[in-house]
């Protein structure tokens, strides 16, 4: 969590050099990650169905949140429309599970899978893209491109995680490890947007 705000604050020092860009509202994003994390924790044993919802909803703001960043910074029009179909995907998967699950009666394991797995496809979209334009000479200075490469390294450790914690869990020291992997994960995710907040330049795509 201190990592979390030290990030935030660090984000919000440095908004004046990407607030002209999709990516204006990663503050936002940041601080409701850190209210979502301290609501679920209040909410985990003393009201369930509210920390569901709290996750819930986190997910639909999260994922929505990235899939547009992906889809105003690429050019490629074949592209947006691939990162549109994976927007409709999620959000069909979201409404299904609303239907069939019920938002306050259990976790949108599917929902954050299946939105961790597009935002990998539109991750990988982006990275053809830079190669494919001038930005690739100057890529370390991008924002985005960090925050790009620690969702990757995240989702990409963390998604066969979330599988295995939803439907094979087991109370044992396997499960334990696990867990030390995906903090791992999250503090390498949050060092490399540390980075891309330091390291930036001025942007407007």
């Amino acid at each position: 969590m201190a990592l979390y705000v030290i990030v935030f604050a660090i984000a919000l020092i440095r908004l004046p050099l990407y607030k002209h860009t999709p990516v204006k509202y990663l503050p936002v994003i940041l601080f409701f990650t850190i209210a979502t994390e301290y609501a679920g924790y209040f909410t985990k044993y003393n009201f369930t169905g509210v920390n569901y919802l709290v996750f819930n909803v986190y997910y639909l703001i999260h994922f929505s949140f990235f899939f547009y960043v992906f889809m105003a910074v690429i050019d490629n029009n074949t592209f947006k429309n691939f990162i549109k179909i994976g927007m409709w995907i999620f959000l069909v998967c979201f409404a299904t599970e609303i239907i069939f699950t019920g938002i306050f009666l259990d976790s949108f394991a599917r929902t954050y899978i299946m939105g961790a797995l597009i935002l990998v496809f539109c991750i990988i979209l982006y990275y053809i893209s830079i190669l494919q334009s001038s930005l690739v000479l100057v890529i370390k200075d991008d924002l985005l491109f960090w925050v790009s490469v620690g969702l990757f390294l995240f989702y990409i450790g963390y998604i066969p995680i979330k599988i295995i914690k939803t439907w094979f869990y087991k109370p044992d020291s396997f499960f334990e490890f696990l867990l030390v992997i995906q903090f791992s994960l999250i503090i390498i995710m949050y060092l490399f947007f540390l980075m891309g907040f330091l390291w930036m330049k001025k942007r407007s795509y």
